[in-house]
């Protein structure tokens, strides 16, 4: 990375606070990675108080998967739902 398109921000997860150097473009993101993060920690640690932290910070990075996962299967996905809509389209326009 070029010196003058990064920079360095601090983050705030857990408690901890980390120094990161991004890039100047992806603050946003790094910003709104962070806050949904904490939300979720916050989210578990209130529903599952009796549970350890280690086990919070796990249910935390699976959740965090999940919504992945799900978001590459619907990227996935839409190839294949846009070539249905034209094959459909085609279908009416041969039955017309």
């Amino acid at each position: 990375m070029e010196d003058n398109k990064t920079f360095t921000i601090n983050i705030l997860l857990n408690g901890v606070r980390m120094p990161l150097n991004i890039r100047r473009e992806d603050e946003e993101i790094y910003r709104n990675a962070e806050k949904i993060v904490n939300k979720y920690l916050e989210q578990y640690r209130k529903q599952f108080s009796q549970r350890s932290m280690e086990e919070i910070l796990t249910l935390t990075a699976y959740q965090l998967a999940v919504i992945v996962a799900k978001q590459a299967t619907n990227q996935d996905q839409a190839p294949l739902a846009e070539k249905i809509e034209e094959l459909n389209k085609e279908l009416i326009r041969l039955m017309s």
